[in-house]
């Protein structure tokens, strides 16, 4: 009995041995097995599947591999909003084609944003673009996203609310896309360097946005810098659609007409006709509607307002080119017709700036507030009537005739001298001059007037009697290569030595806003202040016509 149990107990060990001598076996197989075993072939995509066939990358910088591995080398480097087909997947890549570049690959699915199903429904990609529209930085997304839209929605969908939704957040992203390029500061020495990496970006980003079919026009500025600005197709879209807000539309307008967008090189004919469209894209927002909220309002009042006094300066330089030509017969009745047509132009400049509510100003807006009051200043003497070419000014007389095209000339002359006799000054100068801003102080030995050289930059003209006579000299709104601003006489201080001067300029990126007291000997400034009321001068000998009519004391 007990040699029986010995023997079965031998054999239940021998068993046990051979079974796991097996497994062990077993397991070394299927880990070979495993091993060389080829690994699932790629899913691939039909047409006839509901898997996406569209995908839209939101990150930057993305690699596209030739396998789906991350050690595979990279066949293209993706940017946010480029969209790709796509044509298989991995577990944890897709396998796509790019059509612009004609090359596929693998990227990530953490990078892609698949178009199918829910996603790809026109409301779930508006929700998105209200989202992405809202991130810096992120502008060529929002392109994808809108122009994704654009090709599901239907007929009805693109004509209503959210079809114009969709046109105001395109043209507000490509506006903000090209501002962030222009901001990219060009190397003061010159020197090739390599780019940086938002640089990089902002180019790749432009490029995403010109696949969409955007376009942007490249302006070259002073000291060789480039303006980039968005060509506004969706804008005129937004403005041509019913179903657009009056914010839509406003924002709209006032991103068609940016004074910066301008072209530099443009003839004089050429601006004046692009000066006019744009007051006629203004005009198509209506500011008596409640709905429009007030500082949309006073946004666009304010560019009204440097619309209009551009079109009266180039008016009047063409007056008076007109009646350099010929005085006589048709051409002074055409002269006439053109200072009429800058008169009216400066009053609505003048009108448009006097509606604006400053009590509803944003910080943001009081550059554009500022640069509104400087240009319309600037032509403020057009809206006035119109002073006589002669004038009489105590015992002088002025005279202020066209000279050469484009060249008006000022000259002096003892009042009752004899024809004939030398004057006691003659001075010509590119520029309009205003005759009826002439003023003399009560001495009689300086009369001041306003001259016009370019729009919206006004200097002042000081004639001086000095021991050699009757001098000219030029009182400019800053020392600076001009941009906007003005100088412009205040009041004559008893004594003949001084007078009061209001300068306010923004040039070479630097704004300024002064009241002067001027000595008239040596033209040196005494006092100044920023505020006209800490100045005790202008309290006490400001001109009545000055404080009542110029928008420096706003």
């Amino acid at each position: 009995m007990c040699r029986l149990k010995l023997v079965m107990a031998a054999a239940i060990a021998a068993v046990a041995v051979q079974l796991l001598c097996v497994r062990t076996a077993d397991a070394a197989t299927s880990a070979a097995t495993e091993d060389t075993a080829p690994k699932p072939p790629v899913k691939r995509v039909s047409p006839d599947d509901a898997a996406p066939r569209t995908a839209l990358v939101v990150q930057d910088n993305v690699a596209m591999r030739a396998a789906a591995k991350d050690s595979s080398p990279a066949q293209a480097q993706l940017w946010r909003g480029e969209a790709l087909e796509i044509r298989g997947e991995r577990p944890d890549h897709f396998q796509v084609y790019d059509y612009r570049r004609e090359r596929g690959g693998f990227v990530r699915k953490t990078a892609l944003l698949p178009l199918n199903g829910p996603a790809a429904q026109p409301d779930a990609l508006l929700a998105a673009l209200r989202v992405v529209r809202q991130q810096p930085g992120s502008e060529s997304l929002g392109l994808g996203l809108a122009a994704a839209y654009v090709q599901s929605a239907s007929a009805t969908q693109m004509n209503g609310a959210d079809g114009a939704e969709a046109l105001d957040a395109m043209g507000t992203l490509a506006e903000r896309l090209a501002d962030r390029a222009s901001r990219a500061q060009s190397r003061p020495d010159g020197a090739t360097v390599a780019p940086t990496a938002a640089e990089t970006q902002v180019a790749a980003q432009l490029d995403v946005a010109a696949r969409y079919g955007l376009r942007f026009r490249t302006l070259e500025r002073e000291a060789g810098a480039m303006q980039l600005c968005y060509e506004g197709d969706a804008f005129r879209r937004v403005l041509a659609m019913p179903a657009s807000t009056p914010e839509q539309k406003a924002r709209a307008a006032l991103a068609l007409t940016r004074v910066d967008c301008l072209d530099p090189v443009a003839t004089p004919p050429q601006r004046e006709q692009m000066d006019q469209w744009r007051a006629d894209v203004l005009d198509k927002v209506d500011l008596r509607d409640p709905a429009l909220a007030t500082h949309w309002r006073n946004r666009v009042l304010m560019r009204e307002a440097g619309v209009w006094s551009s079109l009266a300066f180039i008016r009047a330089r063409r007056a008076n080119a007109a009646g350099a030509a010929s005085a006589t017969g048709a051409a002074a009745s055409t002269t006439a017709l053109q200072v009429d047509a800058s008169s009216s132009a400066s009053r609505r400049s003048l009108e448009a700036f006097a509606r604006v509510a400053p009590a509803e100003l944003s910080d943001d807006d009081q550059p554009a507030y500022n640069d509104a009051a400087m240009r319309g200043n600037a032509m403020r003497w057009a809206a006035l009537p119109t002073g006589a070419p002669e004038q009489i000014l105590g015992a002088v007389k002025l005279n202020v005739a066209a000279g050469q095209p484009g060249e008006t000339c000022l000259t002096l002359t003892m009042n009752g001298a004899r024809e004939g006799n030398p004057p006691l000054l003659r001075h010509c100068a590119w520029g309009l001059v205003m005759t009826a801003s002439a003023r003399i102080n009560r001495e009689g030995t300086a009369i001041s007037i306003a001259s016009v050289p370019a729009d919206g930059w006004r200097e002042l003209w000081l004639l001086r009697r000095t021991s050699q006579g009757w001098k000219v000299s030029v009182l400019p709104p800053v020392a600076a290569q001009p941009g906007l601003g003005y100088a412009e006489f205040a009041g004559w201080v008893p004594g003949g030595k001084e007078l009061l001067v209001a300068r306010e300029s923004r040039a070479e990126g630097r704004y300024k806003r002064s009241y002067e007291l001027v000595d008239l000997d040596t033209l040196e400034t005494r006092r100044q202040a920023g505020d006209v009321t800490m100045l005790g001068a202008f309290q006490r000998w400001q001109a009545a016509d000055w404080k009542g009519t110029s928008l420096s004391a706003r």
